[in-house]
C-alpha cells in the first residue's frame, strides 16, 4: 500500500486509488463535477486540482510542483526505493495550499458565469454540489456583467429534462450513455461557451434517438447540478422535508440497492445505492418509476369476504373465524399453501410453518410476477425474473422435502385442491385462462394481496397485506445475496404485514408460532436453513450477506 502525505496527515492508502477517494477516506473534502467513481476520468471540470510534490535536484528539496494536477487521474502507487520522496512516501500531495484554493475560486467563477440564479425553483436545491462547493470553495460574488447565454430546456425523453441554462458541461450524461448503457444518445453541439448537452438530429431537425433506453433515469442522479431532472419527481418535494432509508428495488431478482424517500403520506422518490457486486451505482428505469402502487387509492385497506358471490368488507376477527372453520375441516393432503416471490424470506418462513407444523400439509406453491424481457447493457442487466425474491422464496417454501409448485405444475396442484392459502403481493399479476380455471376450482380459496387483484377477485377471503416500503426483512437476488429491506411508510387502513397476518391465523388455528419483529424470524431462519447461517439482520447490515453455498 502507498505512504503518503496528505496535507499534513501521514497515511496508507489503497493501491491504485486517486487523490479524489484517498481524501474522502480520511474525511478531507476534493471537490469535482466530471469525476464519478464509475465512468471514465476526462478530467475537464479542473475543480479537482490538487498540488503535488516533486523532489527538487538543485535545491536538493520537497517543493511544490509547477502546475497543479487533477486529482481524479492522480493515481497513488508504491515508489520504487530510490523515489520515495523524503525516503519513505511514495507521494506527497496538498489539497489546501494557497494555489489550489486560488484555482477552485477561478474554476467556479467561470463554470457560474451564465449559470442562472434559480436556486429557489430548481429541483436540484438542497443536495445541489454546485451550491455546496460555491459555498465551501467559491468567491461568493461574481464580476461577470454580461448578458448570460440562455440555450433552451430540452424534453430528452419519456423521463428526463434538460435544463440547459443550468448545465456545466461535465459530460457525465454522455459518458454514462456511451459506456454503462452502451446507447449514446447524447452528445456535444456548437462550441466554446456555447456548448451544450443534446441529442444528435437528423438534416430535418427531428431526434435521431431518444434518450428511452431503460437505464436513462441514471443521467439524472449523476447530473452534479440541477440540469437533469426526472418529470417523475419534478416540483413533488424539497429534500429537507424527505427522509430516506436504505432499501432493495423490488423489481426484479437483479436486487438492486436503492435510498427510498418519503414523508408521512407516501413514497417520492427511488434513487440507486452503490453495491459493488450487485447493481455498482445503477439501477433500471422499472425499477425506478415501479413504486406508485405503494401510494395507490386502489390498495386493499379492510378485509373481505364472499357474500352471495360478491366480496364485502368485515372485520379481521370474522374473516380470522372463516378460514378457521373452512380449513379446519379439510383433509392435510387437500390444502395447498402458496407463497410468494414478492413477499419477504420472514414471511415465507413463518407461511410454510403455518403449512407444515399447523396444516400438516407438504403441498406448498410459489407465485409472484409473470417474467418479463431480459435486458443486458455493457456495466448492468436487467433480469427476466420481475420478482426480488424467488430464490429466497424457494429456500424458505421448500426447506424440508424441497418440492415448491410453479408455473403450470402450480396450477395442476391448485385444481384439485379444497382449501388453498395464497399470499400474493405481485402488482398488475394477469391471469390466464389456465390459472383462472384452476383458481375458480377451489372450493374455499383465501388470498392475502394489496390489491382487488384478479386473484383477489376470485378469493372466498381477502386479506390486505402490505408492500416493501411498510415493512422489514429480506430478499435473496438471483446470485445468492441476502439484502434488507426496511419500512419506510405505514400501510394504509388496516393493512397488516404479512408476517403478522399469517402467525395469527396460525394460532387462530392451534399453532405454536409467536414472534415479535422480522429480526427474531431472521434469526430462525439462520439455525434452520441452508446456507443462511450468516442471514441475520444484524450481521446482513446494508451491505448484504452471501449465502455461504454460493461463495
Amino acid at each position: 500500500m502507498p505512504f503518503i502525505k496528505l496535507n499534513d496527515l501521514e497515511v496508507e492508502v489503497p493501491d491504485g486509488i486517486n487523490v479524489i477517494e484517498a481524501a474522502r477516506l480520511h474525511g478531507i473534502e476534493v471537490p469535482y463535477y466530471c469525476y464519478h467513481p464509475g465512468l471514465s476520468r476526462p478530467a475537464n471540470c479542473r475543480m479537482c486540482l490538487v498540488e503535488p510534490h516533486v523532489f527538487f535536484p538543485p535545491a536538493g528539496a520537497i517543493v511544490p510542483d509547477r502546475q497543479l494536477a487533477t486529482g481524479c487521474t492522480t493515481v497513488l502507487r508504491t515508489a520504487p526505493p530510490d523515489r520515495k520522496l523524503d525516503g519513505k512516501y511514495d507521494f506527497i500531495v496538498r489539497t489546501d495550499s494557497p494555489r489550489v484554493k486560488k484555482a477552485r475560486e477561478d474554476i467556479l467563477e467561470f463554470l457560474l458565469v451564465h449559470h442562472p440564479l434559480d436556486c429557489s425553483v430548481c429541483d436540484q436545491a438542497g443536495e445541489c454540489d454546485l451550491q455546496d462547493f460555491s459555498f465551501n470553495h467559491g468567491r461568493g460574488t461574481s464580476r461577470y456583467v454580461e448578458v448570460k447565454n440562455v440555450p433552451p430546456k430540452k424534453d430528452l425523453g419519456p423521463d428526463v429534462l434538460l435544463y440547459s441554462t443550468r448545465c456545466i458541461v461535465c459530460t457525465r450524461c454522455i459518458r454514462f450513455c456511451h459506456e454503462v448503457s452502451g446507447t449514446g444518445e447524447l452528445g456535444l453541439i456548437h462550441r466554446g461557451s456555447h456548448d451544450e448537452i443534446d441529442i444528435p438530429r437528423a438534416h430535418d431537425g427531428t431526434p435521431l434517438q431518444l434518450l428511452d433506453n431503460k437505464l436513462a433515469g441514471n443521467v439524472v442522479d449523476i447530473c452534479p447540478v440541477g440540469a437533469l431532472i426526472s418529470k417523475d419527481f419534478l416540483f413533488k418535494s424539497r429534500p429537507w422535508f424527505m427522509k430516506t432509508v436504505n432499501s432493495i428495488c423490488p423489481g426484479c431478482s437483479v436486487g438492486c440497492n436503492i435510498t427510498l424517500d418519503f414523508k408521512e403520506d407516501g413514497v417520492y422518490r427511488l434513487k440507486p445505492r452503490f453495491h459493488a457486486d450487485i447493481n455498482q451505482h445503477w439501477m433500471c428505469d422499472d425499477g425506478r418509476l415501479g413504486y406508485h402502487y405503494v401510494n395507490s387509492e386502489d390498495r386493499l385497506q379492510i378485509p373481505m369476504k364472499r357474500v352471495d358471490g360478491e366480496l364485502v368488507p368485515t372485520s379481521w376477527a370474522d374473516a380470522l373465524n372463516l378460514i378457521v372453520e373452512k380449513f379446519s375441516g379439510v383433509d392435510a393432503e387437500s390444502k395447498v399453501v402458496v407463497g410468494s416471490a414478492q413477499g419477504t424470506n420472514e414471511e415465507n418462513y413463518v407461511l410454510q410453518k403455518l403449512g407444515r407444523e399447523v396444516l400438516k400439509t407438504d403441498r406448498f406453491g410459489l407465485f409472484g410476477r409473470e417474467p418479463g424481457e431480459e435486458h443486458k447493457f455493457p456495466q448492468f442487466a436487467i433480469e427476466a425474473d420481475k420478482n426480488p425474491n424467488t430464490r429466497g422464496a424457494r429456500d424458505m417454501l421448500g426447506l424440508g422435502n424441497g418440492s415448491v409448485l410453479e408455473d403450470e405444475a402450480l396450477w395442476e396442484g391448485l385444481s384439485n385442491a379444497e382449501a388453498v392459502y395464497l399470499v400474493n403481493g405481485a402488482p398488475e399479476r394477469p391471469l390466464d385462462e389456465t390459472s383462472q380455471k384452476a383458481l375458480e376450482s377451489v372450493d374455499f380459496l383465501v388470498v392475502q394481496d394489496i390489491f382487488e387483484s384478479d386473484v383477489a377477485k376470485l378469493a372466498d377471503v381477502v386479506l390486505p397485506g402490505v408492500t416493501f416500503a411498510e415493512k422489514d426483512g429480506t430478499f435473496t437476488n438471483s446470485s445468492g445475496w441476502v439484502q434488507r429491506i426496511h419500512k419506510s411508510v405505514d400501510p394504509p387502513g388496516e393493512a397488516r404485514t404479512d408476517w403478522e397476518i399469517i402467525q395469527q391465523v396460525a394460532k387462530r388455528l392451534g399453532g405454536d408460532i409467536d414472534y415479535h419483529f422480522a429480526g427474531e424470524i431472521a434469526m430462525d431462519i439462520a439455525e434452520n436453513v441452508p446456507g443462511y447461517q450468516d442471514a441475520t439482520h444484524q450481521k446482513i447490515g446494508d451491505s448484504g450477506v452471501k449465502l455461504q453455498d454460493d461463495n
